[in-house]
């Protein structure tokens, strides 16, 4: 499958391929080859991974050589390699919502027996959980992820709206943080509100879960469809209302958001705390970090989950292989320099906890921070579902939502997305 044809045809390939046989188990493979080069395959063009690859290289000997394909891509690709039973892969990134899905593919090697006690205490109980399926321990989780409210405080002030609080008790309305950026962007400011990763089912997920409305597919497999419901039609109402009011920008990309924060031009963004550390670079840039915002009579939640690591099953590395597992997650000092090169937070605990502590010490302005992401991670954070229709629910979703951006009506643009993914989950389930 070309590039140019995955908008089109990656759903229907991918499941096409559920049906076919697994691949071998990791088990019946030579344990490693002669060649110490492990290979390792994910998103980008892996240069923000070079830095934890180079330690690894330090401490274990090896080489790590890295092979990457456009993020949008990405999925579709991994399962395309594994076709043929030789993907040339020993270790790839897994999205941990795909591990049902790459399980029933037979792509990922069974890691209960080197990691499944061993990991106990060492991660996030919940990464743990998003690492296993069916009983098997099959992706090392790596990083976490949650999502913040930046504010720019100079706008604000010149505007006279008080800077909100960065204790979970200060988490202010959807409804809120709309009234206040229409207030600043009165007062000069070039936008007031956006979120990073417009229209991504990751970042949207919580505006129907907030409202009670689910996160799109219910029952006991995952795959009946729910994204028509009273949650998710106000949801898309107040989405597109922000858009159509001019509070929030059509047009920009992820990076044009952040450049305009950057800039000083955008008072609100909803982003993840990866962001500060592009933030502090900029001179002059006085801003915050608050709670993220949830719907009035609803209940706060916050995306969450990043990426896990995933030893290929047709593999002939696996020492290798599980050597670097072991450094890149439970390891502390290799869990440490995987969250700091790339700026994520990390799913090892005492990682974590270091990774947290610094924020706040880079910038005075950023003080109670970690213990907001803490409590997030704790008490609010609630991940993707995890069905053998995701592909399609992400695609579908993402797409829909950004309909409803440009300007289609909630209230036909997702009964009709409705009728598209219970076509498609039929397929799974046929």
């Amino acid at each position: 499958m070309t590039i140019t044809g995955y908008r089109l045809g990656r759903r229907g390939f991918l499941t096409g391929m559920l049906g076919v046989s697994s691949l071998p188990l990791l088990g019946s493979l030579p344990a490693i080859a002669q060649d110490h080069t492990l290979r390792v395959f994910g998103p980008g063009d892996g240069a923000s991974y070079r830095v934890f690859f180079d330690a690894f290289e330090k401490v274990s000997g090896a080489k790590v050589s890295f092979e990457g394909v456009p993020f949008a891509d990405y999925q579709n690709t991994i399962v395309q390699r594994f076709r043929t039973g030789n993907s040339g892969i020993d270790v790839f990134l897994v999205d941990p919502t795909y591990v049902p899905t790459f399980s029933k593919l037979g792509i990922l090697a069974d890691l209960t027996s080197a990691f499944g006690e061993k990991s106990k205490g060492k991660l996030l109980p919940s990464d743990i959980q998003g690492a296993n399926y069916k009983g098997k321990m099959l992706s090392m989780p790596m990083w976490e992820s949650t999502q913040l409210l930046f504010f720019n405080k100079g706008l604000l002030a010149k505007a006279g709206v008080e800077a909100p609080g960065v204790s979970p008790d200060a988490r202010m309305t959807w409804d809120k943080v709309i009234e206040l950026a229409k207030k600043v962007q009165a007062a000069g400011a070039e936008a007031g509100f956006g979120f990073e990763q417009v229209d991504r089912y990751y970042q949207l997920q919580v505006l129907p879960e907030s409202l009670g409305g689910g996160p799109g597919v219910k029952g006991d497999d995952l795959l009946t469809v729910d994204v028509a419901n009273d949650a998710w039609l106000q949801a898309g109402k107040w989405y597109g209302s922000i858009f159509a009011d001019g509070v929030a920008p059509r047009g920009p990309t992820e990076q044009e958001l952040y450049d305009l924060f950057k800039s000083g031009r955008l008072a609100f963004l909803v982003g993840g705390p990866w962001g500060t550390a592009e933030f502090n670079k900029v001179d002059g840039l006085d801003y915050a970090a608050a709670p993220h915002p949830y719907f009035a009579g609803g209940k706060a939640v916050t995306p969450s989950e990043s990426w896990h690591l995933g030893v290929a099953a047709d593999t002939t590395k696996a020492d290798l292989a599980m050597e670097f597992l072991n450094y890149v997650g439970l390891d502390k000092d290799g869990a440490l320099v995987a969250a700091d090169s790339t700026g994520h937070l990390s799913a090892n605990i005492d990682a974590a906890a270091e990774v947290l502590s610094r924020i706040p010490q880079q910038n005075p302005s950023l003080k109670g921070i970690d213990i907001l992401m803490q409590y997030e991670l704790a008490n609010t954070a609630i991940r993707r579902p995890r069905t053998l229709g995701y592909l399609q629910l992400e695609e579908l979703v993402t797409r829909a939502w950004s309909d409803i951006r440009n300007g289609s009506d909630a209230a036909q643009t997702f009964p009709q997305l409705q009728r598209e993914l219970e076509r498609s989950f039929k397929r799974i389930k046929d």
